[in-house]
């Protein structure tokens, strides 16, 4: 069942060409997956993305900008360009028409969901509450696509009301003095954590998914750590158990009692790692609503911004593709209503300055996330103390900036408050340094 409606597709993007200033109206009713025909995809997305940058959008425009992506074949040419241009239709039908091609495209996902859920049913094998979670996230994800609303002030002031009176929905970070000044990890936000390497950005990723984790699920996209890496950090944070030694494979009696001491914890956290080098966007959204279907999503934390691929394709200088992210992810955040946490490696300039102390024109390759982003938090290592850091808030759009201090602990993955020193942690074990 295919339901296409062509010359709908064919009007919608006739009026695009002739009339870019509509991109606004349709793109609020249609989406590029909901075209059928796989070139009117390709050249509504193009125009899209073109709108977005604020580029002139004409034929010969969006020809170009399609031949820089290798897609002008795949849109069926230059001259299929001008033939939309040429036979334009009355452009003020074009949100009507909008409508008939989101319409049918809805129609054919609820078909496939139902498909779907057929083959699910009848096929006997499996647990028959999984299946109807199975089923119910078919039909959500078909929902999901619903029209943007118009909703007024008035509409909302009641439920605003009633939900100061609840308890706020941030979730506490690990630490007090920094909750005291961002409020906690807000679902929505989008939170940037920068620093140059081995400061300990992935030590706070790890403290930030544990304690997230105590609410529901995290899903961690861990880019430059494999899952074993990262599991090692996870066990030296929980056991204090120190990670060379892991490493090594040198555990004393006494690491494997402390290591028998928190399995069980361990076992049910609930961080669903996807250590896959090359993912967009598009991967961490799908790994992310993948989770989601496990239980309430609290968080998703990417580490780290800069080592996500480029789309298949794209030509673009690398700092505009790092821009596009930051914002993608600032819109999953909302799209989620979950914080998302991005790890951000930092530029050598602060290295060069009589000041060391980072600022947010130091986020490499891209100005644009420190705009993107709720809240920037910019770690320094102290010159005479490399287990001091200053946690610097560089932007804060809930509240006031400034720094915390937190004392690095390497070897066991933990970023903890300055006047953390526990006896048993630090006793015969590695007092400084240590993975970061």
């Amino acid at each position: 069942m295919t339901i296409p409606h062509d010359e709908a597709e064919k009007h919608i993007l006739g009026s695009l060409l002739n009339r870019p200033a509509l991109v606004s109206d349709v793109v609020e009713i249609v989406q590029p997956a909901d075209m059928y025909a796989p070139r009117h995809e390709v050249i509504y997305r193009s125009i899209i993305t073109m709108d977005a940058r604020g580029l002139a959008i004409d034929p010969l425009t969006v020809g170009e900008y399609l031949t820089g992506t290798g897609e002008l074949a795949a849109a069926g040419g230059a001259l299929y360009l001008a033939d939309l241009y040429a036979t334009p239709p009355a452009t003020s039908n074009a949100p009507y028409y909008a409508r008939i091609v989101a319409e049918h495209a809805t129609r054919r996902r609820l078909h496939a969901a139902g498909t779907r859920i057929v083959q699910l049913s009848a096929s006997g094998e499996g647990d028959v509450a999984e299946i109807v979670e199975q089923s119910r996230a078919e039909v959500d994800a078909v929902s999901a696509t619903a029209a943007a609303t118009v909703t007024y002030v008035g509409d909302t002031i009641d439920d605003t009301l009633d939900a100061l009176e609840q308890p706020s929905p941030a979730t506490p970070t690990p630490w007090t003095d920094l909750n005291d000044i961002i409020g906690g990890w807000r679902p929505g936000a989008l939170y940037v954590v920068g620093a140059r390497p081995g400061i300990g950005k992935t030590i706070v990723g790890i403290e930030a998914a544990i304690g997230l984790a105590e609410r529901g699920h995290v899903a961690f996209s861990s880019l430059e750590m494999p899952r074993d890496e990262l599991m090692h950090r996870i066990l030296a944070h929980q056991a204090l158990v120190p990670i060379n030694r892991m490493d090594s494979r040198t555990l004393t009696d006494d690491d494997w009692r402390k290591i028998a001491g928190v399995r069980a914890a361990i076992g049910a956290m609930t961080v669903a790692i996807d250590d896959r080098g090359a993912v967009t966007t598009t991967d961490v959204r799908a790994h992310a609503r993948t989770v989601s279907r496990r239980g309430p999503l609290v968080a998703v934390i990417v580490d780290y911004l800069q080592l996500m691929a480029s789309p298949r394709g794209e030509r673009r200088p690398r700092h505009e593709v790092v821009a596009d992210y930051s914002r993608q992810l600032k819109l999953l955040a909302k799209e989620l209503a979950c914080p998302v946490i991005a790890l951000s490696q930092l530029n050598r300039a602060s290295e060069n300055r009589q000041d060391k102390r980072p600022s947010l024109a130091d986020l490499r390759e891209s100005g644009a996330v420190e705009q993107d982003a709720d809240v920037v938090l910019l770690l320094h290592e102290h010159e005479e103390d490399d287990t001091a850091i200053d946690v610097l808030i560089a932007k804060n759009r809930h509240g006031a900036r400034g720094s915390v201090e937190l004392t690095r602990r390497g070897w066991f993955s933990r970023m903890d408050t300055a006047q953390w020193s526990p006896t048993r942690a630090l006793n015969s074990q590695p007092p400084q340094g240590g993975p970061r």
